[in-house]
């Protein structure tokens, strides 16, 4: 899968949402529609933070994402 068209789903995604949306979570919903590994994943969801696309909030709670993920929450920059 293009660059381009991961940074769109999760973007898209992100935006349906309304609100942050925890990161395996929202692996989980891309993964469905993308080919994708976690990795490769991650660097979508870093490049796009970089570029002023999406924004990562901190997690205040104990519950831990599964492996390989942070405990992140992601949304989209207005």
């Amino acid at each position: 899968m293009a660059d381009d068209q991961l940074h769109a789903l999760i973007t898209d995604h992100l935006r349906a949402s309304g609100e942050p949306v925890r990161e395996a979570f929202l692996f989980e919903r891309i993964g469905g529609a993308a080919t994708c590994t976690p990795e490769h994943f991650q660097d979508a969801l870093l490049r796009l933070e970089v570029e002023g696309h999406v924004h990562m909030d901190p997690v205040h709670d104990e519950h831990r994402d599964p492996t390989p993920f942070q405990p992140r929450f992601w949304r989209v920059i207005d």
